[in-house]
Order: structure tokens, then C-alpha cells, then sequence
């Protein structure tokens, strides 16, 4: 009986750690800020249409969502990206697109 209580609350637990890791935008945007810059100011391979900073949430989500989908205009750059977002999911992508719209100019 108490090993299945026990059971119960790691299982509980790990499920807030991992729901909690997954909504967190400041975490997500570690994974992009090697090449995006710390606030989205740097533009990856000199490529301007890179920087984030000054963008909308629906422009950020919808640049995300057709790179996951494989929708955006290939090149390098974008292939690394796919990789990077390919486990976000939609509350991942409106999260991290929301921490992102943030980053002033």
C-alpha cells in the first residue's frame, strides 16, 4: 500500500516537472538564442530576415509551425532549425513564440 502511494506522487511529480519544463519559453528559447542572440538581436548566418526581435506572436508561431512542417524556404539555417523545434508541440511553439515577442528592438 505504500509503495503504490509512493508510486503515485513520483509519478505526479514527474508529470508537473515535465509539463512545467515544456511551457517554460525562457527554457525552450536556450535552444535558439547559439544563433538568435540572447534577446533575438543576432542575425544567424548574417541572414537579417533572422533576427526576432520586434516580431509579433502570431508572425513568430507561424515561421516556427511551416519550419517544423517543412514549409519554409530551405537552407541551411532552417534545416537546423527543424531539428531544434521538431519535438515542440503547439502549446510548446505558443509559449516559446510569446517569450519571443517580448525581445524589443
Amino acid at each position: 500500500k505504500n509503495m503504490k502511494f509512493f508510486l503515485t506522487i513520483f509519478l505526479s511529480a514527474s508529470f508537473l516537472i515535465t509539463q512545467s519544463y515544456s511551457l517554460d519559453g525562457q527554457t525552450l528559447y536556450k535552444k535558439c538564442k547559439g544563433c538568435h542572440g540572447k534577446f533575438g538581436k543576432h542575425p544567424p548566418y548574417e541572414k537579417q530576415n533572422g533576427i526576432l526581435a520586434g516580431r509579433d506572436k502570431v508572425e513568430i508561431e507561424s515561421i516556427i509551425k511551416a519550419i517544423k512542417e517543412g514549409n519554409y524556404p530551405a537552407s541551411r539555417l532552417n534545416n537546423i532549425m527543424k531539428r531544434v523545434i521538431s519535438k515542440f508541440d503547439e502549446e510548446d511553439i505558443s509559449v516559446l513564440a510569446d517569450y519571443i515577442s517580448k525581445f524589443k528592438n
